[in-house]
């Protein structure tokens, strides 16, 4: 009663996020905002109503509204992308066309946007909460077998993660604000380490990334995130 009490007191903070997945990413985002508002350890609530939309078209769609702001400054909006694999010509210029529709749109609604991606997929964020990864896989399917292992799961595909019901289970039972910051750590090794090795990248519209996996940008999102709901880590 004393926890709920506590949350319904405080102020919410409002994120614009767009996401490129169906499920996965905008039910990690709303289990996200659950965690915090639930949790003595924030003092700001987080709203958020995840879309699956390009940013051009989620910034269109929430034109109309008062810039969302924090100590007079504005909010970035954030965008949640995979690349799903940056040697093929079809998937590198996807990942393209995104950074140029982020630039435009934040030239168009003078706003600005930060870009969580993960290399390949979303999985590899996931699995940041239970464990490092480093090797690098062959293709986005090979997450299946560490997903099963550091789950407790015997998932016969990729889609079945991904399957609304199962995706919440792994959620409640795995995800939580220690685990977290868990992830956000183990990113920050893994961005670490491709840097020392040197691993390749390109910069493509003053946006940096790394060509092979695994790789992310997700746990700097969630930073920011955090940072502005004052969510601390015990």
């Amino acid at each position: 009663m004393k926890e709920t009490s506590r949350m319904n007191r405080r102020e919410s903070i409002f994120f614009h996020i767009s996401v490129e997945g169906k499920n996965c990413e905008t039910m990690y985002f709303e289990h996200l905002a659950n965690l915090i508002n639930h949790s003595a350890l924030s003092v700001y609530n987080l709203k958020v109503s995840p879309k699956k939309m390009l940013p051009s078209e989620y910034a269109k769609r929430v034109a109309h509204m008062p810039a969302n702001k924090v100590k007079g400054k504005n909010l970035p909006y954030i965008h949640i992308q995979d690349i799903e694999d940056f040697y093929d010509d079809k998937f590198k210029q996807k990942f393209y066309n995104l950074i140029d529709d982020i630039r435009k749109t934040e030239e168009d609604f003078n706003i600005k946007y930060e870009l969580g991606y993960s290399n390949y997929s979303f999985e590899l964020w996931m699995l940041l909460h239970v464990t490092d990864v480093s090797l690098v896989c062959d293709n986005r399917y090979n997450y299946l077998n560490s997903i099963n292992r550091y789950f407790e799961s015997n998932f016969r595909s990729l889609d079945d993660f991904k399957q609304k019901d199962n995706f919440k289970k792994i959620l409640e039972r795995y995800i939580t604000l220690a685990s977290v910051f868990q992830a956000l750590h183990r990113a920050d090794r893994l961005v670490s380490n491709n840097q020392s090795i040197n691993k390749s990248s390109k910069c493509y519209r003053n946006f940096k990334f790394y060509c092979d996996n695994p790789d992310t940008t997700v746990h700097e999102v969630i930073k920011i995130i955090f940072s502005t709901c004052g969510v601390k880590e015990t």
